[in-house]
C-alpha cells in the first residue's frame, strides 16, 4: 500500500488537509472557547452614553423647532388669506362659509364661501374686488370661472370662484393656503 499523496491546497481558500483554517492574523491568539475572529464586547462608558443621549436630544429638539417654525409660517399665510376673505365678506354678500386651518383635516388651509342662487355679487365683481388687492388671474378650468393667486411669505394662496360665467352669480368661492407637511408634524 502506498501512502496518500498530499494534495496542493489553493492559497485563496482558507483550508488545509484537515479542514478550515482560522483567519486569525499571525501572532494573535484568542481565548479558549472564543471563535476566531470574534472580538470581546465592550460596554460603553457613562460619558459616551451621555454624549449619545445629548446628541439625540439635540436632533429631536432641532426637528421640533424646525416643524414649529414651519407651522408658524403656514398659519401666518393662512391668517393673511382669512383676513383677505373677511374683508371681502364685509364688502360683498355671502351666505354660508367654513374655515379649516392648516393641519386640521389636510396639510393646507381652506376657506369656503357659498353664495345664494338669487342674490349676491356676480363672479366678475368678486374678481374685480380682488385684483386691485394684489391677486393675479390665472387660467381657470371649468367649473372654475376664475382662479386668482398670490404669494405671502413664500406660501401660495389661491382663490377659485365656481359658477357658470363671470357675468353670473357664483356658486361658491374656495380660498386655499399651501402649507408644509413638516409643519404639520406633531399637530
Amino acid at each position: 500500500m502506498t501512502p496518500p499523496v498530499p494534495r496542493r491546497v489553493s492559497h485563496t481558500v482558507p483550508v488545509n488537509d484537515s479542514g478550515f483554517l482560522d483567519d486569525a492574523p499571525n501572532g494573535t491568539s484568542f481565548p479558549v472557547g472564543t471563535p476566531a475572529g470574534r472580538r470581546a464586547r465592550h460596554r460603553p462608558s457613562p460619558a459616551g452614553a451621555g454624549f449619545a443621549v445629548l446628541v439625540l436630544a439635540l436632533f429631536i429638539f432641532g426637528g421640533w423647532a424646525w416643524s414649529a417654525r414651519a407651522h408658524a409660517d403656514d398659519v401666518a399665510a393662512y391668517e393673511a388669506l382669512a383676513e383677505q376673505v373677511e374683508e371681502m365678506d364685509r364688502s360683498l354678500t355671502q351666505l354660508g362659509h367654513s374655515e379649516i386651518p392648516p393641519c386640521r383635516k389636510a396639510t393646507e388651509g381652506r376657506i369656503t364661501r357659498s353664495y345664494p342662487a338669487t342674490t349676491g355679487p356676480q363672479a366678475g365683481e368678486v374678481v374685480g374686488y380682488l385684483e386691485p388687492l394684489g391677486w393675479t388671474r390665472e387660467i381657470a378650468v371649468p367649473p372654475t370661472v376664475a382662479r386668482l393667486s398670490r404669494q405671502v411669505n413664500g406660501h401660495d394662496l389661491t382663490i377659485d370662484i365656481m359658477g357658470g360665467s363671470l357675468s353670473q352669480l357664483p356658486e361658491s368661492l374656495v380660498a386655499q393656503s399651501s402649507a408644509s407637511r413638516i409643519g404639520c408634524l406633531g399637530r
